[in-house]
């Protein structure tokens, strides 16, 4: 008996990129039964039409969140496994069959992905994409570079997007529905804390469109930011040493006009960070634009850290004991 998967793609105003990602996933070379859903989230364009007519089952989503429509999708899901993706990527040929070969080869896995290779349409996209692969950017670069030939299943704290056991989802109450970003990685840390694995497998890739401006950056970044700080009050051991750069890059901005060595130390290292990004922008294959996304990048996730942490603060002293 075929085993049956489900494909849960959260979708708001994506009609450039939804027809080929639905069409992407109905296209899988995978000994299962496949059914896309795609939630849609008040869009204002022709979305849910073309994803409709691509083969997908369209559901509204309302709140228009990502958790909201992946928790709606998961409450609808008929598989067995379930594979959330991303409305403005696509998944090459293997990624299913890939998926799931992982999920059965690995002993206690109860999430599988791998790595998303960027391909731009314009030269903001290609700016963002080179920013995304740098050592320099906010994320970890390395889902972002195509593996070494011998790289190797193995243990993460996270993937993106990811396949798991639908019954494991549904144990574990989905995704975090306050969470507007960094959903994933908090739901990984569940399933490890609850004693299954999250693999990392190369042979799982899929293409990533990214954004194709710098305010579109700026408004991602803003969205990240906010949703670690949100999800630092239940996991704050998820904070990673680079993460904390950001919020000191905002701060020393802060800081910079003030007179005396508090001022000059921040007006030197700002000197110095401005630098490092010249360097990048002549260097990075994105040219001079990746300069300004990755301090778009930085300057919004940073920001919307720093105010999601103080606006918690606030929300958490203003709640009257019981």
């Amino acid at each position: 008996m075929r085993s049956a998967l489900s494909v849960v793609v959260p979708a708001r105003n994506e009609q450039r990129h939804i027809d080929a990602c639905v069409r992407s996933i109905l296209a899988q070379e995978v000994d299962a039964d496949v059914e896309v859903v795609v939630l849609d989230g008040a869009s204002t364009d022709d979305t849910a039409a073309l994803a409709r007519g691509a083969g997908a089952r369209v559901v509204d989503n309302p709140e228009a969140t990502i958790p909201s429509a992946l928790n709606r999708g998961l409450g609808l899901a008929g598989g067995e496994w379930l594979a959330r993706f991303y409305a403005h990527g696509e998944m090459p040929a293997g990624y299913l069959a890939a998926c799931l070969a992982a999920l059965a080869e690995e002993t206690g896995a109860g999430n599988v992905g791998g790595w998303c290779l960027p391909e731009p349409e314009g030269p903001w996209g290609r700016a963002a994409a080179a920013a995304l692969a740098s050592p320099v950017g906010v994320g970890n670069a390395r889902r972002w570079r195509r593996p070494a030939a011998d790289d190797h299943r193995r243990d993460v704290d996270s993937v993106p997007f990811g396949c798991y056991p639908t019954a494991l989802l549904r144990e574990l109450g989905g995704w975090r529905p306050d969470l507007f970003a960094n959903e994933d990685f908090e739901l990984n840390w569940r399933v490890r804390r609850a004693g299954r694995r999250v693999v990392f497998d190369p042979a799982i890739w899929s293409v990533y469109r990214p954004r194709e401006s710098l305010g579109g950056v700026a408004t991602q970044y803003w969205r990240y930011g906010k949703g670690k700080a949100a999800m630092l009050r239940t996991a704050p051991g998820s904070l990673r040493p680079r993460q904390v750069l950001p919020p000191a890059l905002v701060a020393t901005v802060a800081v910079s006009p003030l007179p005396w060595l508090p001022g000059v130390a921040a007006r030197a290292a700002l000197a110095g960070y401005g630098i490092v990004l010249a360097g990048v922008g002549v260097t990075s294959k994105g040219g001079w634009r990746t300069a300004p996304v990755l301090a778009s990048m930085h300057l919004a996730w940073g920001t919307a850290f720093l105010w999601g942490t103080i606006e918690r603060s606030w929300t958490s002293q203003a709640r009257p004991s019981s």
